[in-house]
């Protein structure tokens, strides 16, 4: 029966067998027996350590129930297991069941590393531990930037530094080269710049105008493989946290930017774990930024300083109800007018009520002090030396003729009466401040008749 099974071919394999001198002589050895004392070759010792196994069937040689296969038919063989392209352990598993050479596994694998078909679709090997990038010492020695995804339209061009993790987040319309190098250029006019910029391989990136951007401002520019992700992993983990983080805080009463200000003034507040529990801003800065729940932290007193600061300018100090001057402003210019202080507001600000009855604020360096007696005196004095006008149109002489006056001061000048008789009048002397009597008598003042009425400027501050 098995003679029947490997012969129906048209004894194919027979005459391999007997062509190939090393498996013929294999048969011979089965048939007749291994002899002790020969020294083998490479290929022969194979046969030689499983002659237990080996058995033959007319000119066949068979290894169990396997036929061993003539040098010059494996190749036919292996293209007939390969048809399928099974790959090579589904290979080897088919061939043991039905062919063997002693290298028939090296022959398999050879037959499919060797396919085209086979390695243009073969699987990734495997992943192998990604080596982390090294440790920075100072801030914004590496960053690491990317775009994120648009999102209602919008990208946000992100950039994370790998000592404090402090993010810079900025909304664009646009990735071109032009727009990403202007968004840089205003960050590290704020920040500096960094040592060594990490990006991916976007054409903003890549160009030649980009580069030489990085050369000029004395940057590292260091480009991921690509389509690698995991090399720019800083950026790509805070693109995924804040994509996140928009789908939580947005809604309809929040708008894209004040999602995003919330986030950021969030996140750089917040302890991180690599961090050692220190939050991105005090690793930046040295210092936490205020949030709103510093508001339940007491608050330090500083009375003690405040009276210090305020020893050296004691003299320029108000109270409620002192006289000032404080300046008015109107037009670009400014005067000094009277007013008193109302109240006091914080430790240099006072509220003065000026003469018009308005109130104004004003620093203490707008201020000075004012005697309330000084412009009363003054005027009482002035009062008692002006006489009516009228007084000195009487007082000041008419004279009709030229009046002789005697080189004697004691004499008095002489008129005529109506008569034409002369008299002697005594004339009463001005007072030395109005000049002597040999002056013209004072006019009255001509007043004028035109009708006088405000500027139509002020029409709208009048009161009816």
């Amino acid at each position: 029966m098995l003679r029947s099974v490997y012969t129906r071919q048209g004894g194919e394999i027979e005459e391999g067998t007997r062509a190939d001198p090393l498996l013929w002589k294999v048969r011979k050895y089965i048939q007749k027996g291994w002899p002790a004392d020969s020294s083998h070759g490479l290929e022969l010792a194979r046969f030689f350590n499983r002659r237990d196994d080996l058995s033959t069937v007319g000119d066949c040689v068979l290894f169990r129930e396997r036929v061993v296969i003539p040098k010059e038919l494996r190749m036919r063989c292996l293209n007939h297991l390969h048809r399928g392209h099974p790959g090579i352990q589904r290979m080897k598993s088919i061939a043991r069941s039905y062919l063997y050479w002693p290298s028939i596994d090296e022959d398999i694998a050879d037959c499919v590393s060797t396919c085209s078909s086979c390695m243009e679709v073969v699987k990734s090997p495997p992943l192998l531990e990604l080596k982390p990038w090294p440790k920075t010492s100072t801030p914004w020695e590496r960053v690491h930037i990317d775009y994120a995804a648009p999102v209602d339209g919008v990208y946000f061009l992100i950039l994370v530094d790998a000592f404090s993790k402090w993010p810079e987040v900025v909304k664009t319309s646009t990735i071109t080269t032009t727009a990403t190098i202007s968004i840089l250029r205003s960050i590290f006019a704020r920040f500096g710049m960094p040592a060594k910029l990490v990006s991916g391989n976007g054409a903003q990136f890549t160009s030649d105008t980009f580069n030489d951007f990085c050369i000029q401002s004395g940057i590292e520019h260091v480009k991921t493989p690509p389509f690698h992700p995991q090399s720019n992993g800083q950026a790509e983990r805070f693109v995924d946290t804040l994509k996140r983080a928009l789908k939580k805080i947005q809604s309809k009463d929040t708008s894209t930017e004040a999602a995003l200000d919330i986030f950021l003034q969030s996140y750089r507040s917040t302890p991180h774990p690599a961090l050692d529990q220190r939050t991105p801003a005090e690793a930046m800065f040295g210092r936490n930024i205020r949030i709103a729940l510093d508001l339940i932290r007491p608050t330090p007193h500083t009375e003690v300083d405040q009276r210090k600061n305020q020893q050296p300018f004691a003299d320029r100090q108000f109270q409620p109800g002192d006289a000032v001057y404080a300046k008015t402003y109107s037009r670009n210019v400014w005067k000094w007018v009277t007013g008193v202080v109302s109240k006091r507001i914080g430790s240099v600000m006072y509220e003065v009520i000026t003469d018009g009855h308005r109130t104004h604020r004003r620093h203490v360096n707008q201020l000075r002090k004012r005697t309330p007696g000084c412009r009363r005196s003054l005027t009482s004095e002035s009062a008692k030396h002006q006489l009516p006008l009228d007084m000195l149109t009487e007082m000041a002489p008419t004279p009709k003729a030229p009046v002789e006056r005697n080189k004697d001061p004691s004499s008095t000048p002489r008129h005529l009466s109506s008569n034409g008789s002369p008299t002697q009048q005594t004339v009463q002397p001005l007072p030395s401040t109005f000049g002597t009597s040999n002056r013209q008598p004072i006019q009255p003042l001509r007043r004028s008749s035109r009708l006088r009425r405000p500027p139509r400027r002020l029409d709208g501050y009048r009161l009816y």
